[in-house]
C-alpha cells in the first residue's frame, strides 16, 4: 500500500503550509498530499480573534495558499477529509470514507479542537468557540446584533476575543475560573496591568467564578448563571477554557500518544517514518530542557519550516526559541522562551504605559522574557540570551545581561 516516495501530511494548518513552503525552497521533489479536515486550503489564526471578529479585515485575507497555489507546489489536496485511521504497517492512513492513502513519510500536524464546557445550555446557537476561520465568521456575525458578550475564560485566546468584541461595541463581561487573568504569563503583576486595561476599557472582569449554566429563552441566549449564584446578562457567549490536541484517529496505531503526539527534538515519532509538528505535537524542546507543547501559530511556523528542511535533506535538532505576542486593544504583548515553573519574575515598566520589560528565571538563568513597546532588536538580543540560558549573577542588574541597557530601559 505504499507509497514510497509520498509524503502524507494529515493537517492543512500553519504547520503543514510552512513545510510545503521550506521543504519545496530547500529543493524537495516528492509528491505531497495534503489532508484537511476544514474546507478552506491554509489559512493564518492570529487574525480570527483579532481583525476578522472586529470587522477590520475579510476571511480571504487570512488564506496563507489557495488550492491553485498548493497545485504549483506540486500539493494534491484533499479538503474536507477526515482522517479515521493510520496504519503504520501498511503505512497508510483511512479516511472516513473508506479511502486508503498510502504513505512514504507521513506527517502529523492535526492541531487541536478548543474544550466545551459540561453545563447546561452549553449547546445553544449563540455559545461559541473561536478556532476556524468559520467561526470567526460566525462569531464577528452574531456580535452585529448581540449587543452585550459574556468571554468565559481568561486566557489569551478570551482576553484577545474580549477586546476585540469591546471594540467592535459590545458590553463584554469576562468570567475567568482562576483569580488572575492570563495565567500562563506567570507574573501577578502583568495579569494586574492587563486587568486594568480591561477595566479602562469598561470590560468587566468577574474573577475566581464558575459557569454553572447558560440561560435562555427557548433557543436564544439571555445570561449566565454563575456557581455563586450571580448572574451576567449576555446575548452572545464565547468559552475559551483550553484546547485538547487532536491524536483520537491514532487509537489502536503504534504510534505514543499522551498529550500530543510524542516526538523527539527532530519531530521523529515512536514508529519510523512518522513526524508532528505545529500543536499536537509534544516535543523534546532543547532551549528550554523538558519535553511541551506550543500552541501558537509561530510555533507552528517555526515546526514546519525546519521539517522542511529536514526533509529536503539540510537540518538538524529543533533549537528554538519560541515567541509569539497576544494583542489585547492597543497593546501588543510579545513572550519569548518558556514561562512555566519560573522561580522570579524582574519587571520594568508597565503594559500600561506601553513600555514593559519582564526578565522569567529559572535556576538563575534566563528563560523567559515579555516585552511592550520595545525594538525589535531588543527582542532579538533577549531571544539570544534565552537561548544561551544566560546566568544573572546580580539579578537586580540589567547590566548583567549582554543587551542595550538604554534600549530596554530607557536609561
Amino acid at each position: 500500500m505504499a507509497e514510497s516516495g509520498q509524503i502524507v501530511i494529515v493537517g492543512a494548518g500553519r504547520a503543514a503550509a510552512s513545510f510545503v513552503e521550506s521543504y519545496r525552497e530547500a529543493g524537495g521533489e516528492d509528491l505531497i498530499v495534503m489532508l484537511g479536515s476544514e474546507g478552506r486550503p491554509p489559512y493564518n489564526r492570529p487574525p480570527l480573534s483579532k481583525g476578522i471578529v472586529r470587522g477590520e479585515m475579510e476571511p480571504d485575507q487570512a488564506i496563507a495558499h489557495d488550492a491553485a497555489e498548493l497545485e504549483d507546489m506540486l500539493v494534491d489536496v484533499r479538503l474536507e477529509t477526515e482522517v479515521a485511521a493510520v496504519d503504520t504497517d501498511r503505512r497508510s492512513v483511512r479516511t472516513s470514507d473508506g479511502t486508503e492513502v498510502g504513505y512514504g513519510r507521513l506527517i502529523i500536524a492535526t492541531g487541536t479542537r478548543p474544550r466545551s464546557l459540561a453545563v447546561e445550555g452549553a449547546d445553544l446557537p449563540a455559545v461559541m468557540t473561536l478556532r476556524t476561520l468559520d467561526d470567526a465568521i460566525a462569531l464577528r456575525e452574531r456580535a452585529q446584533t448581540a449587543h452585550r458578550a459574556v468571554v468565559v475564560g481568561g486566557s489569551f485566546i478570551g482576553s484577545e476575543v474580549a477586546a476585540s468584541l469591546r471594540l467592535a461595541g459590545l458590553d463584554v463581561s469576562i468570567v475567568e475560573l482562576g483569580d488572575r487573568l492570563v495565567p500562563a504569563l506567570g507574573s501577578e503583576e502583568i495579569s494586574a496591568q492587563v486587568g486594568e486595561l480591561f477595566a479602562q476599557n469598561d470590560v468587566e472582569v468577574l474573577l475566581g467564578e464558575q459557569v454553572e449554566a447558560f440561560e435562555a429563552n427557548g433557543r436564544s441566549l439571555t445570561g449566565v448563571r454563575l456557581a455563586s449564584g450571580d448572574r451576567v446578562e449576555g446575548f452572545l457567549a464565547v468559552v475559551g477554557v483550553g484546547v485538547q490536541p487532536n491524536v483520537e484517529f491514532l487509537g489502536g496505531s503504534a504510534i505514543e500518544v499522551g498529550d500530543g503526539v510524542i516526538v523527539d527534538d527532530r519531530f521523529r515519532a515512536s514508529v519510523e517514518d512518522v513526524y508532528a509538528i505545529g500543536d499536537v505535537a509534544h516535543f523534546d524542546d532543547v532551549v528550554s530542557g523538558r519535553r511541551r507543547r506550543i500552541e501558537h501559530w509561530s510555533n507552528a511556523d517555526a515546526h514546519g519550516r525546519h521539517l522542511g528542511q529536514v526533509f529536503a535533506g539540510s537540518g538538524d535538532r529543533f533549537e528554538h526559541v519560541p515567541a509569539f505576542f497576544t494583542m489585547i486593544f492597543d497593546v501588543k504583548l510579545q513572550l519569548l522562551g518558556d514561562l512555566a515553573d519560573v522561580d522570579e519574575v524582574f519587571i520594568r515598566g508597565s503594559l500600561l504605559d506601553h513600555n514593559l520589560v519582564a526578565l522569567y528565571l529559572r535556576e538563575d538563568r534566563l528563560a523567559a522574557a515579555a516585552v511592550v513597546g520595545q525594538t525589535d532588536d531588543v527582542a532579538r538580543d533577549l531571544g539570544e540570551l534565552i537561548h544561551a540560558r544566560a546566568p544573572l549573577s546580580d539579578r537586580g542588574s540589567i547590566a548583567n545581561l549582554d543587551v542595550r541597557a538604554t534600549a530596554l530601559f530607557g536609561s
